[in-house]
């Protein structure tokens, strides 16, 4: 594929935005439409950036755009990637790549019979430290892998639409909405499927299982230590540590919060900016176009997001039950 690439935009909350705004770095592409069903939403970002507002899913198809990214929450993942992907569009869909594991198998039919790409927003690939630290360990620089821990934790977001974020039925919480990205780098950068998976979680003022502890098996013999929560004082911000440790050497990161600043002007809402989101989007963004006009493949197969999936799930069923999941028997 030559030339320009037009989007259109399914979703205008705040990682649409985020996504729109990364748009701009990737030469030869255009948003040219947004649709949204709360009023008002899609206008915000639509207006930014030249685009037009559509009321949906199909208008966006009407318009004959090339790529549908979708923004929305997990539960109207599936319906859309289908639709688009069926309509012959290339889709770049959010994590995760669904809510169940059911819409997940309807998802990977769906992509496996389309002419066009699916890839899925699993952005921590695309982190400096996070692919630095990948390829270093990848190159044999540390050895072989034998445990990797990841925490992320914060106070329970409040930036979805309707607080969607608080209902577990919609987000799944944190180890579906924000550990599915642990589990994702992890399986990454260990090379090997995940077998076993131990999770203890905590209730907190953030709802049910908002501190989790989560400990997985892979494989090829290497574990993962995840923490994640949303139980954290709104004050202290969010905040990332990692290491992986291998035969020969450990590498090791951190850092205090995901936004560089704000500005408050004086009319109209508030403007994160938001430095390393900025560059891990820049980056996820580009790699997508890029395969979109190779003709692939996806930088994040649906196929590796599906079992991103699947391990948040049997974390979220451990935690549930205080019973370690069996990934190799497990059906669900």
């Amino acid at each position: 594929m030559t030339g320009e690439l037009t989007v259109g935009l399914l979703g205008a909350g705040m990682i649409a935005g985020v996504h729109a705004h990364a748009y701009r770095d990737s030469p030869g592409v255009r948003l040219a439409a947004v649709a949204d069903p709360v009023p008002g939403k899609a206008e915000r970002i639509a207006d930014r950036h030249g685009a037009k507002v559509v009321p949906d899913l199909y208008a966006l198809l009407d318009l004959g755009v090339d790529v549908v990214d979708i923004c929305t929450p997990p539960t109207a993942h599936a319906d859309a990637t289908i639709a688009a992907l069926r309509a012959g569009r290339h889709v770049l869909c959010e994590k995760p790549i669904t809510r169940t594991m059911d819409e997940a198998r309807r998802v990977l039919a769906a992509a496996e019979a389309a002419p066009g790409l699916l890839s899925i927003g699993q952005v921590a690939r695309y982190g400096p430290d996070h692919r630095l630290a990948r390829d270093l360990a990848a190159s044999g620089e540390i050895g072989l892998v034998r445990m990797l821990s990841h925490s992320t934790t914060t106070s329970l977001p409040e930036w979805s639409e309707g607080g969607w974020l608080a209902d577990p039925a919609t987000s799944g919480g944190p180890l579906l909405d924000q550990a599915v990205h642990s589990f994702d780098y992890a399986r990454w950068v260990i090379g090997s499927s995940a077998v076993r998976v131990h999770c203890m979680a905590a209730d907190s003022d953030a709802g049910a299982l908002t501190y989790t502890l989560a400990t997985v098996r892979y494989e090829n013999g290497a574990i993962a230590h995840i923490e994640c929560s949303w139980a954290h004082p709104a004050s202290r911000g969010f905040k990332l540590r990692a290491e992986i440790i291998g035969t020969e050497g450990r590498l090791s990161w951190d850092y205090d919060h995901m936004m560089g600043g704000v500005l408050h002007a004086h009319e109209g809402d508030p403007e994160w900016w938001d430095v390393l989101g900025d560059r891990e989007f820049t980056h996820e963004l580009s790699a997508f176009f890029q395969a979109c006009r190779d003709g692939g493949p996806p930088p994040v197969p649906a196929v590796e997001a599906v079992e991103s999936l699947r391990t948040a799930l049997a974390a979220l069923e451990s935690a549930r039950t205080g019973q370690t999941i069996d990934l190799t028997t497990w059906e669900l």
